[in-house]
């Protein structure tokens, strides 16, 4: 049924429980006896998600099914007999009274209150506060859940579920005793991840992610917007002086900076390493920074860090650079360096190597790449191999360049090519 149809409500007998299908359908009254098959297909009407709004139902029961369920789900859900298990041993019913509900959303928000402590920030200082004093007692929380990765990821994780099981209340009007408490939560979330279909984004938690931007582009960084992705930074002509003065007047903004910093180098370092796979010395340099971020929650640690990632952005943007100044592109420079690699060569053979890398992608493109799903296609992946490796043994200078050396970076390119370009190129 359309979810924009005016028809909102109807009275059931018998036909519709169980083979009608309503995926948005939010709340059932049960006013009749019923068990096995007939119990189990009734309530998956109710119990469906649907488009991410609707992960459970509701089911309002004026006769007592519960009991009735259980037995049902015995034997229809694992295959035992009337009222018996099975080997599976107890089962979880796919019904919670609403009680245990609210005990299940009660317990999480404790666990993510316990857990904000322990990071020290008191979650009641979002609740209570007021104006300018909730964006600053929201800020703490989430410089104290950014202390590193470990602290980020578990508060994502208790969040998320305090907003499952709260919107498992609905439409109970138990769970606005639990509003402020998600709010509060729903707040730091929403800073954290930025992201408006995991958290609702509140005017106060648009006022606080403000105040972390205006923080980040104090640093000298520019905040470009770019269309589907959030924000992009571009670090190129750094003044690292500047930056560590304005570093050193964020205060209780720290953390988040380094955070903010820390998610788009990372942007950056995967989509180098997707153009050029042999720059897995910058992932493992970064790997490093990462580790000491992870470990360290001092004020003079988190300075160090900031600094680190500040400067590996500088290195990687030059990196970035690179194939302009070989005058190659960033496939041809990709090729070259899996050639040269683990290679010491002259300045004359560096020459050459960039032409091997032009000719070969130049010949592969006129045809074998042409083909869609070439990896898949088994007598065209034998032709890309041979083309490699006779274009290998033919160009690369010997005696520099071994028969080894050959065989090595056929299966190399090869690799490299069968994931580049595997779905073809356009002809």
């Amino acid at each position: 049924m359309d979810d924009g149809h005016p028809f909102r409500f109807v009275i059931v007998c018998a036909m519709w429980l169980t083979g009608f299908d309503v995926k948005s359908l939010s709340t059932l009254y049960l006013d009749k006896p019923m068990k096995s098959h007939t119990l189990m297909q009734t309530i998956a009407r109710a119990n469906r998600v649907h488009d991410e709004q609707k992960n459970n139902g509701l089911i309002v029961d004026y006769i007592e099914t519960y009991k009735a369920l259980l037995e049902a789900l015995a034997i229809y859900a694992i295959g035992g007999d009337k009222g018996q298990p099975g080997e599976g041993g107890d089962i979880e019913a796919p019904v919670k009274p609403l009680e245990d509900l609210i005990a299940d959303l009660k317990e999480t928000i404790g666990a993510t209150v316990a857990f904000l402590k322990e990071v020290d920030f008191d979650l009641s200082d979002a609740i209570k506060s007021e104006g300018v004093y909730k964006i600053a007692a929201i800020q703490r929380g989430v410089n104290a859940v950014c202390i590193n990765d470990e602290s980020r990821n578990k508060f994502g994780v208790l969040a998320r579920e305090v907003f499952k099981k709260y919107k498992a209340l609905f439409p109970d009007s138990a769970v606005y005793d639990f509003q402020p408490q998600r709010d509060a939560i729903n707040a730091i979330y929403a800073v954290i991840y930025r992201n408006e279909e995991e958290a609702d984004i509140s005017a106060v938690v648009r006022q606080v992610q403000a105040v972390v931007d205006k923080s980040i582009e104090s640093l000298n960084i520019a905040l470009e917007p770019v269309e589907g992705y959030g924000n992009r930074v571009d670090l190129s002509g750094l003044d690292f002086e500047r930056i560590e003065k304005e570093y050193l007047k964020l205060g209780s903004n720290q953390a988040v900076a380094v955070q903010s910093l820390k998610d788009r180098v990372e942007e950056k370092l995967n989509r180098m390493i997707r153009d050029n796979p042999f720059r897995v010395d910058y992932y493992e340099r970064y790997q490093r920074i990462i580790e000491e971020y992870n470990t360290g929650k001092e004020y003079g640690a988190i300075k160090e860090i900031f600094d680190q990632l500040v400067g590996f952005y500088g290195d990687l943007s030059n990196e970035e650079k690179r194939a302009m100044r070989e005058d190659l592109n960033e496939e041809e420079l990709a090729v070259f360096d899996m050639l040269g690699r683990d290679k010491k060569i002259s300045d004359k053979e560096k020459a050459e190597l960039k032409d091997i890398a032009k000719e070969l992608l130049e010949r592969l493109k006129e045809k074998e790449f042409k083909i869609i799903h070439w990896p898949d296609k088994e007598q065209t992946a034998s032709a890309v191999r041979v083309v490699i490796k006779d274009h290998l043994f033919n160009k690369l200078p010997y005696p520099v360049f071994e028969e080894t050396d050959i065989e090595e970076k056929t299966e190399v390119l090869f690799d490299f090519f069968k994931v580049r370009y595997a779905g073809g190129i356009a002809a």
